[in-house]
């Protein structure tokens, strides 16, 4: 198997999105929260415009292009 523990991963990934689709908006976690459980549950960083090592290059859910509509603030 290429990934070590894929299964948990995938439950994991799963928890974290039934979380985003609860039926009240303010029971939804924020975003800044959703990457935090993200990266937690995959104990690296997440961020797509990273250009470091640390990133999720093999990620096939994260590309280069997923930067190429976001701005600065």
């Amino acid at each position: 198997m290429r990934y070590k523990d894929i299964e948990e991963e995938m439950v994991g990934l799963l928890q974290i999105a039934m979380s985003c689709t609860a039926a009240s908006p303010d029971q939804r976690p924020r975003m800044s929260h959703i990457v935090k459980m993200i990266e937690d549950l995959r104990g690296v960083e997440v961020s797509p415009c990273h250009d470091t090592a640390a990133s999720v290059s093999d990620s096939p859910s994260l590309s280069e292009d997923a930067c190429a509509g976001t701005t600065s603030q």
